[in-house]
């Protein structure tokens, strides 16, 4: 039996590796479904390290997946292969933050 996809936002607080024309390399720091929880992540992230970052994001990504797909998502995001991401259809993204040095 086929596991039921679902539609859910999903808040990442990315920061910005390399950009080579319309490609851009990101490291994904946190991943959360409470869009709260990533604001604050990602603000106490600008205060503590503001010099750092090359580009520190917060972004909210609509996502169609499978529904045993966000409770790995949410579990172990540090440790996911390339090929779990691929799994997920985003249907929509929204930055929702962005700090540049």
């Amino acid at each position: 039996m086929e596991e039921q996809t679902v539609t859910k936002s999903v808040y990442f607080v990315e920061e910005t590796q390399n950009i080579e024309g319309a490609y851009v390399e990101v490291n994904t720091l946190f991943v959360a479904e409470d869009q709260k929880q990533a604001t604050k992540v990602y603000e106490e992230l600008v205060k503590e390290q503001p010099k750092k970052s090359f580009g520190l994001l917060l972004n909210e990504y609509i996502i169609n997946a499978e529904g045993g797909f966000f409770q790995n998502l949410l579990a172990s995001w540090k440790n996911l292969p390339a090929e779990f991401y691929r799994k997920m259809q985003i249907l929509t993204y929204r930055p929702l933050a962005e700090y540049q040095n």
